[in-house]
């Protein structure tokens, strides 16, 4: 169980995130507040979580260093997106995500974990920039990057401003990719590897964020790719 401290200052706002924060069993104790700085006096301590809704850039550095903190963003703001992400955001989510979705993304923030709703994270992929061209390998003398150079993330390289190497899966991300892409369910899912079905959906997402793929048949693409399942032809793993 964990403590929950809402920072928003509409009241409209407020409700609505009280209405789908509501009944959680998980959740020891919610308080509201209209700012960050009344946070310590509310009893927000280090472990309870945070709930940013909307905030302005200096509220979520603010907190992001100070407790595990959930960012509610507009769907458009992909901006804001990034900024919380690298501001060590551990959950990122619109304000017009849905019940299911908001209380998997504090659980995983409560256990330190990275989770991004798949709302944001398909406009983060329609508004990534265009790769690069294949250079000569001569060094490049700026102060600023080049405009096609990625932006840092989590799966880049942050000291060299390059990309790093794919994330990998982790045990119980690689059963799960293999299960989902071998065609059962994700309740079906669930079963098999005797966990809830919240917790398939949080893999999901965590697998697509690392392989990079927006759907199913991706998936499917990359479980086959990496071994864990193999062609209907029986030609086995993709080279």
């Amino acid at each position: 169980m964990f403590d929950v401290c809402v920072v928003v200052a509409e009241p409209l706002a407020r409700r609505g995130v009280h209405q789908l924060i509501a009944g959680d069993p998980r959740i020891r104790r919610c308080v509201t507040v209209d700012a960050v700085n009344q946070m310590a006096a509310a009893g927000a301590g280090p472990e309870t979580v945070v709930v940013l809704v909307d905030p302005l850039p200096h509220a979520v550095h603010w907190s992001c260093v100070r407790h595990p903190t959930l960012v509610m963003v507009p769907e458009s703001a992909t901006a804001a997106t990034h900024d919380a992400i690298h501001a060590g955001a551990r959950s990122v989510v619109s304000t017009a995500t849905e019940r299911t979705q908001l209380r998997i993304a504090l659980a995983v923030a409560a256990a330190g974990g990275f989770y991004l709703c798949p709302m944001l994270s398909a406009r983060l992929r329609e508004a990534a920039p265009p790769r690069c061209p294949a250079s000569d390998g001569a060094p490049v003398e700026t102060e600023t990057p080049p405009p096609c150079t990625p932006e840092p993330g989590p799966t880049r390289d942050r000291t060299r401003g390059r990309p790093s190497r794919r994330q990998a899966l982790a045990p119980r991300e690689a059963q799960t990719l293999a299960l989902i892409a071998g065609g059962l369910t994700h309740a079906q899912t669930a079963r098999r590897l005797g966990i809830t079905e919240a917790t398939v959906n949080t893999y999901l997402t965590r697998i697509r964020t690392k392989l990079d793929a927006g759907n199913k048949a991706e998936l499917t693409r990359q479980a086959i790719t990496l071994g864990l399942v193999h062609r209907r032809d029986g030609a086995g793993p993709l080279s």
